[in-house]
Formats: C-alpha cells, structure tokens, sequence
C-alpha cells in the first residue's frame, strides 16, 4: 500500500498534507516520491484562481486507471464531496481537510482488500493529527482554520468555511513537541492569522476570553528557552493588525524582523469593492508604527491589479503608495474572476487583460527597483542565516528578515541544512543577497 500526495497553493494546504501523511501511514500505507508507483494518490488543491483548479482537474486526467484517486483542499466544499466526485472522472473520494479522519472508512470501501485497522477510528479530529513535517527544524504550525473577512475577490470563506481558532493549549503543546524534536523556526498559519481567537465563533465559545494573537506569540515565544530561535506568522490582516500586536513583536526574543502584510490595493475606492475594511492612510499609519517600533523590518505584501472597475487614477493611488512604502518584496497578480465569489455575481470584470498586463509590469518593475534598493541596504552587515538547501558550491538559506541568502566559499564536506550561520553580506541582487560564512 503506496500513497503519493500532490499540494498546491499556500502553506496551509503544505501543513494539511503532513497530517494527512500521518494519517495515512496509521493506515498503513507508505509514502512514495513518484506518482506512477502509487496505490493511493491524494491532490491537495488549490482554489484561489481559476487556473489552479484547471490544473489539479488536468493532473486528476493523467493518473492511471487503477489507482484510487482523492482530492482534499479548497476546491472540496461543505456539503458538496458526493457531487464533486460525479463531476470529476477519475475522481474517487473527496474530503475536507478538517474531515480527513473519516478517509480510511472511504478507502476501505473503495478497495476492501487494504487492511485498514482503524478506518475513522482515533485520527478523527483534524488537529490532533501530529504532521509527518518536511524537515524538523523548519516547521508549520495551524492556528486556525476558515475564514470571516469575505474579501469580495475571494472563495476561500466558501472552501474553507467560517473562522474558527485552535485552543491555545494545543497551539503550546505542539509547538513544544516541535521544538523538542529539533524546530528553531516556528511559522503559525491562518488564513487571516492575526484575527485568532476574536472572530464571532471564538467569542460564542468563550475559551478565548482574554485570548488574542498577541497573547499567542508571547505564549509560543517562552520557547526560546528550549531551543526554538525564529518565530513567524502568515498572513495577517490589516483591520486586525493592533497596536498590541506591533508592541509584542517588537518585545520577543525570537519574532523576526519580517511581516507579511497584504493591502491588495491603495486606493480606498478599490478597497470598499475589495470589502477590505480599512484605508490606504491607515495601512501607511501601520506600516510606519512597524518600522519605529521594529527598526529595519522588511515588509511585504498580496497586490491585485486590474480589479473590478479599476481606473487609471485607481491604480496610480496604487503605484504610489507602492513606490512610498518602498516594498522588500510583492506578489502581484492581475486579477481574475472567481466564480461563486461577490464579485463574480454582482461587480463586472471590465478592465481588459492588456490593461491588467501593462500595470503588472509597471508595479513589477517598481518592486525590482525597491527590492534591489533594500538589498543593498545589507551590504556589508552580518545576518543570520538558516540553510535550506545545499548543493555543489552553493549553499541558500534565509535571513530572519527572510531575505533569500546564497553562500559561496564553504566546507562542502558538511551537512549544513537546519544549521544556523552568521553570514557577511557582500552583493546585493534584485531578489536575493550573496555572502560569506564567518
């Protein structure tokens, strides 16, 4: 019994597969590295934009036709598994991620000849999954799942379902066990992260009283005591983005000085169709708080270009905003209508595809001239380095500002992935920085 799992999309998809592989290995199955040897073969999908399901749909087509076939992820609904399998060919079974205990009932049904001992037995609760992580010392932990915020853009409210916090308690115990295992960088995933233990489900529960994110990195921040040395977050959002939160990480001992902090747009006119519920001069206001309180954090951010009704004056508010704030880094998408979202049932998708290509590169090339103008602000400074990856001659890891840094001049002949290195910054590059171990 061999299973591979294909993840798409963000983090939190790559945290559910290394429950999911827990699960699957209590089953008694094995993970393989290729597709073509698996028995089982899971796709962990991605359902932000359009493409990326057209994707999973023509890599669920090329699986052979005697290997049992499950999809998991966003692009499996409430309600809707039963209809998403008759509509795939291929397809098996489908599951939720937070449901992903009750596979191994689906799969005894689907081939009875697998011995599954405990088909929707103990693993039932999605959380108390341990996940089989990539590399111990580089770990995900999930804080929180769904979402409220309703960005009017955005399916994710629909396929993940309403915001819901983890209990502190687990959050710490897992964290701990991570740590005990080797963990020096923790990064805690939720979809609008900073929102944790204050959305309307968590107040109605009343285990979250005098509980907030803040609380939550402080909590997770004692363990730095036992090894634990970088702790990060993604992504949060600026309507949850408090005072509090930008004084406690200035406070800890292992926050790094980096914050993802998406804005989507700078114009407030875009903003109220986006429904993000604040404003380009509050976002500026933050940004600003970050930098007094954290000196020299990198920032960066989510930008949609070519959204719903966007004019010209529109996005330059945009451009501007984007040169002032003078970026580390961005990801910029142009925007796409996502069926089932407000905006594909109520707001025209009218700004046509070459306007939308011509103001992505016009954002891109001003992230190229920002990124290089901040990366050469280390120039000649000490970072220190986590290595992720080595290879002959070169090795890469990430900075605590999470600045991609890549290593010449090393003993080739050590393991040096998970070790922790000060490195001398000597070149500046548009996306990355080169130096030397010291």
């Amino acid at each position: 019994m061999k299973y591979f799992i294909k993840t798409y999309g963000c983090q939190m998809n790559y945290s559910d597969s290394e429950r999911l592989k827990t699960l699957l290995e209590s089953y008694g199955f094995a993970e393989t590295e290729t597709q073509q040897d698996a028995d089982l073969v899971v796709f962990n999908s991605c359902s932000v934009k359009q493409k990326a399901e057209n994707k999973v749909y023509g890599d669920i087509r090329n699986t052979k036709d005697d290997q049992i076939v499950a999809l998991t992820g966003c692009m499996v609904k409430s309600g809707k598994e039963d209809q998403i399998v008759k509509k795939i060919k291929k397809l098996d079974v489908a599951f939720r991620p937070e449901n992903m205990g009750e596979l191994g009932e689906a799969l005894t049904i689907l081939n009875p000849k697998w011995a599954i001992e405990d088909a929707g037995g103990s693993l039932e609760k999605y959380f108390e999954i341990n996940p089989k992580v990539s590399n111990k010392y580089q770990v995900f932990v999930p804080i929180m799942t769904g979402c409220d915020k309703f960005c009017t853009y955005c399916i994710v409210p629909y396929s993940r379902g309403r915001e819901k916090s983890r209990p502190m308690a687990d959050i710490l115990a897992e964290c701990e066990k991570l740590v005990e295992n080797g963990a020096k960088e923790i990064t805690l995933l939720g979809q609008t992260v900073d929102s944790y233990g204050i959305s309307h489900a968590d107040k109605e529960s009343g285990q979250f009283k005098g509980v907030n994110f803040a609380k939550l990195l402080r909590e997770v921040d004692k363990l730095s005591t036992k090894g634990l040395s970088r702790l990060r977050f993604t992504s949060p959002h600026p309507a949850d983005f408090s005072k509090e939160l930008i004084d406690t990480i200035a406070s800890l001992v292992t926050a790094c000085p980096y914050i993802h902090l998406p804005v989507q747009s700078g114009s407030n006119s875009v903003l109220r169709r986006m429904n993000r519920p604040y404003t380009k001069e509050a976002y500026e206001k933050m940004i600003d708080e970050i930098r007094t309180k954290v000196p020299k954090c990198a920032i960066s951010t989510d930008i949609i270009v070519g959204f719903c009704g966007e004019t010209q004056e529109e996005f330059q508010e945009t451009y501007d905003m984007f040169e002032k704030i003078s970026f580390d880094m961005a990801y910029i998408s142009r925007y796409s209508t996502r069926k089932g979202t407000f905006a594909d049932k109520k707001l025209a998708d009218d700004v046509p595809y070459e306007t939308k290509a011509e103001r992505w590169h016009k954002l891109n090339d001003l992230l190229r001239k920002t990124s290089t103008a901040n990366n050469k602000k280390y120039v000649g400074r000490k970072l220190e380095v986590l290595i992720e990856k080595q290879s002959e001659g070169d090795l890469m890891g990430r900075s605590r500002e999470y600045k991609e840094v890549h290593i010449k001049d090393f003993d080739g002949g050590k393991e040096w992935r998970g070790e922790l290195v000060n490195v001398k910054i000597t070149k500046a590059r548009e996306w990355l920085l080169e130096g030397e171990m010291e």
